[in-house]
């Protein structure tokens, strides 16, 4: 709580500082103030507040077309008919490339490379065989998306993911994956007075919300993929996307398989009409065959917006699972919210946030019924610490966040977080799913508490580079229950996208 209170400190004399100039002018005397006023860099600029919800109103798709996490939901049909020549990016010239000469065939190619040095010390909290370990990850990723006018496509994009130097501890599932399809499908479309709709087929990333329980998982060296069916439908600000599918198991030396012991589908809803409110429901069911069945369902609602008349932000989002895992019967519940602050600063365009997640646990292993909720297929280091010794599973955790724009291109990105066992009787969860520490005899709530500090530079919407350190601090569950050193992580990575 000490640590917690200081960082709000250190966050408020951050903002008092970079706001000072601005009290200093007003705090003037009148004759002084009458004085012509010399140019300042860093005015102040309207500061807005967010305008009143209004319905959106649908815009011209832009060209050249923004990247997209799944590349293959870009769009640069815009750009078919841009000349070759017009076209100021150089690689911009290898996106709508005509095939044929009325345009009706056309190519969007595109690539990506991406390099991270990874350096941990104590990961496992100093245990005997823990080493101080570093090594560095590579990925490359290539796509060729095939348009047969407005109503049918094939998307092929291949992935090459390596990892130089050994870990000491061995080699991580998510890190190698020496040649393989990250997405194969097909794509039938149509486009009416109903809205736009589309059936799928083959291999393809899914990713729903912000993520939380549905994600590529960008930050592996992989990526996650399925393979499958699926259909989509949108009109305006509304979508509806389905699939039934198994999750793609990474195998380092030779093709990439469907696990067909897994079978995981979906209904995912969005409705985006207002400006200032976006807010979808969703059902998802997976299905386990293994030694111990797991067969859950995961209803849910997510909303996401801003405060109209403020300079207030917000995202909640809450999940319900059940089912049955064996002979028992399962009843698990998460949720997640972030509100956040964006003062009106000088200079900078800080954000301040608070944030928290929950995510029930088992309060009797012993008997058949389960708890402890399931994260499913998420993104976990975007929200439990870039340590990622945090999952959502069994975890009450309170963050702090912030950012800062140093400069025009760089901007700096801190996050506090103290986690606690959501039922002490639970083991705590890492973010891939493991158990980080057995819950034994061991009552204490506390596991941690960790700070991660990160600074990102865009050098344009190709590259962009960052440094970040990641400092996990162990509470009184990991201390009274065996290792329990500090942790510490760095990461240096650059990223090309074209």
């Amino acid at each position: 709580m000490t640590r917690f209170i200081l960082s709000i400190l250190l966050v408020g004399a951050f903002l008092v500082v970079g706001g000072q100039g601005a009290i200093a002018d007003d705090a003037k005397p009148a004759v002084e103030a009458q004085a012509p006023a010399a140019a300042d860099p860093c005015a102040c600029p309207d500061c807005p507040d967010y305008p009143c919800c209004e319905c959106r109103k649908a815009k011209p798709a832009p060209c050249p077309a923004k990247y997209n996490n799944r590349r293959f939901l870009e769009n640069w049909r815009p750009c078919l008919c841009v000349p070759c020549c017009d076209k100021g990016d150089f690689w911009d010239r290898l996106k709508a490339r005509p095939l044929t000469r009325n345009n009706k065939i056309w190519v969007d190619l595109g690539w990506q490379v991406r390099l991270r040095w990874e350096s941990f010390s104590n990961i496992g909290f100093g245990a005997p065989a823990d080493p101080h370990d570093a090594w560095m990850l590579f990925r490359t990723r290539a796509h060729a998306d095939l348009h047969f006018g407005d109503f049918a496509r094939v998307y092929v994009e291949g992935i090459y993911a390596d990892q130089w130097e050994n870990r000491e501890l061995g080699p991580r599932p998510i890190d190698r994956n020496l040649g393989d399809l990250l997405n194969a499908f097909a794509e039938v479309k149509a486009d009416g007075a109903m809205g736009k709709a589309g059936v799928w087929a083959g291999r393809r990333e899914l990713q729903t919300g912000k993520q939380r329980l549905v994600s590529p998982l960008d930050w592996a060296n992989t990526r996650r993929t399925f393979e499958g069916v699926g259909a989509w439908w949108s009109k305006n600000f509304h979508s509806v996307e389905a699939w039934v599918t198994n999750p793609v198991t990474i195998d380092h030396d030779d093709f990439d398989e469907a696990n067909e012991d897994v079978l995981f589908w979906g209904v995912d809803c969005t409705n985006r009409t207002q400006t200032c409110m976006t807010w979808g429901a969703y059902a998802y069911g997976r299905d386990i065959d293994a030694v111990i069945d797991d067969t859950r369902y995961t209803v849910g609602a997510r909303i996401d917006g801003k405060i109209p008349n403020t300079r207030f932000d917000y995202d909640a989002e809450a999940a319900y699972q059940f089912g049955e895992r064996g002979t028992g019967d399962v009843s698990a519940s998460m949720l997640s919210a972030t509100f956040g602050w964006k003062p009106c600063a000088r200079c900078g365009d800080p954000r301040i946030g608070l944030g928290f997640d929950y995510a029930s646990g088992d309060d009797n292993p012993a008997d058949a019924d389960t708890g402890t909720f399931s994260q499913l297929f998420p993104l976990g280091h975007k929200y439990l610490g870039h340590t990622d010794l945090i999952g959502r599973q069994n975890v009450v955790a309170a963050r702090l966040e912030g950012s800062y724009k140093l400069a025009d291109k760089l901007t700096f990105n801190g996050w506090y977080h103290m986690f606690w066992r959501a039922d002490t009787a639970d083991a705590a969860y890492n973010a891939g799913g493991g158990i980080l520490r057995a819950a034994g005899a061991n009552t204490d709530a506390e596991v941690g508490s960790e700070l991660d500090l990160m600074l990102v530079y865009a050098l344009n919407r190709h590259w962009k580079f960052f440094v970040e350190w990641a400092h996990f601090f162990p509470g009184s569950f990991i201390k009274n229950t065996g290792a329990s050193e500090d942790v510490d992580v760095w990461y240096l990575g650059v990223q090309g996208t074209f």
